[in-house]
């Protein structure tokens, strides 16, 4: 009996699915200037500079001082 309820169920919900699959986002939506770029990879940077940039701020140039605990 709760196999062909959820069977139902499972039936139901991919036809609306599929049905609901079928509506497409407005002009105003697609057509952003801030849309997420889905072609890119994420762990990529935008351009090369900016990891030059981050890898030589991890640097610290200077002095090391000894720390004594009194």
């Amino acid at each position: 009996m709760n196999s062909i309820i959820f069977g139902l169920l499972a039936a139901i919900s991919l036809f609306i699915f599929f049905n609901l699959g079928k509506v497409k986002a407005s002009s105003k939506q697609t057509n952003r200037d801030d849309r997420i770029n889905w072609g890119a990879s994420p762990w990529t940077k935008k351009n090369s500079s900016s990891k030059r940039d981050a890898s030589s701020g991890r640097i610290i140039e200077g002095e090391a001082e000894e720390v004594n605990k009194d």
